[in-house]
C-alpha cells in the first residue's frame, strides 16, 4: 500500500494559554504547524477536554468517534487520554467520545487499553520526567510489550528526554516499539512545536485509522528527523498553574 508522510503531534492538551474555546483558531493554528496533512491529538486528563472541542461550532468535520477529520484542512484530531498511573503516566490514543480509562496501577490501565488494543494507541509519556513511568519499566522490563511507543522527546520535559532516549536505544532491537517526539503543549503557541514525521496509508479508510496510526508508530524507529524543541515558557506557563496540585505531568 501507497503511504504519504504526515506531521503528527499526538500529545497535546490546550487549555492554558490564549484558548478561549475557539474551534477555528486552533484548528488554523495546527494546520499552519503540521502543513499540508497532519495529526492533531487532543488529551484528556481526567476531565473531558477532548470532547469540549469537538463539539464547539466551527469548521465542519465529519466525527468518528475517536477521532474527526476536517476535508477543509486535511486535518484529523485524534482523542487521547494522559492516564495518571501510581507507576506514571500513560497515553492511550483512540478512545472513543465519553470513554475514559480510570487512574489505577499501571498494570491495570494497560490491560484495559490492551483488550481493545486495535483501537488505541499505548505510549510512555516523558517516561524520565515528572511522573513518568520509566523506572518502573526498568524494573519491570516484561510491560514494556504493551506499550507501542516510547516518547523520547518531549518539549516540556526541561529534563527527561536524554534518559529517555537511552533507555529507547537500549530496548528497540528487543521489543516491536516505536519512538515519537511530540510537544506535550498546555498552550496554543505549543502546537506543533515538537513533531513526529510518520508514513501513514495513502488512503484513507475510517474504520482503520487508529490501527494504521498504531501501526505508523511502531515502525517509527528513527526520530533523527523528528522536529524536537524544548518549551520552557510553555513549562513555566504550565508549572505555575499546578502549584500546589500534584500533577506536574500533564
Amino acid at each position: 500500500m501507497e503511504t504519504i508522510k504526515i506531521n503528527t503531534d499526538l500529545h497535546n492538551h490546550l487549555g492554558t494559554n490564549k484558548y478561549n474555546g475557539d474551534f477555528n483558531q486552533v484548528i488554523n493554528i495546527s494546520s499552519r504547524q503540521l502543513g499540508p496533512a497532519g495529526i492533531l491529538g487532543i488529551c484528556n486528563g481526567e476531565d473531558n477536554r477532548y470532547e469540549f472541542f469537538v463539539n464547539l461550532k466551527g469548521y465542519g468535520r465529519e466525527d468518528f468517534k475517536s477521532f474527526i477529520y476536517l476535508p477543509s484542512k486535511n486535518l484529523f484530531v485524534v482523542k487521547g487520554q494522559e492516564v495518571f498511573t501510581k507507576q506514571g503516566h500513560v497515553l492511550v490514543l483512540g478512545l472513543e467520545k465519553d470513554k475514559h480509562i480510570k487512574s489505577k496501577d499501571l498494570e491495570d490501565v494497560l490491560k484495559e487499553a490492551k483488550d481493545n488494543k486495535e483501537h488505541n494507541v499505548i505510549i510512555a509519556t516523558h517516561p524520565f520526567f515528572f511522573q513518568g513511568c520509566g523506572n518502573y519499566l526498568i524494573n519491570n522490563p516484561q510491560l514494556i510489550r504493551a506499550f507501542d511507543a516510547i516518547e523520547v522527546h518531549s518539549g516540556e520535559a526541561i529534563y527527561g528526554n536524554k534518559n529517555a532516549k537511552i533507555f529507547y536505544e537500549l530496548i528497540k532491537d528487543h521489543y516491536d516499539i516505536g519512538a515519537v517526539s511530540f510537544s506535550d503543549g498546555h498552550s496554543l503557541y505549543e502546537i506543533g512545536s515538537s513533531q513526529t514525521i510518520l508514513d501513514m496509508p495513502s488512503e484513507f479508510e475510517p474504520n482503520k485509522f487508529i490501527a494504521s496510526l498504531r501501526n505508523s508508530i511502531k515502525q517509527h524507529k528513527d526520530y533523527s528527523n523528528d522536529k524536537q524543541n524544548f518549551s520552557l515558557k510553555g513549562f513555566l506557563d504550565h508549572s505555575m498553574k499546578m502549584i500546589g496540585r500534584n500533577i506536574i505531568g500533564c
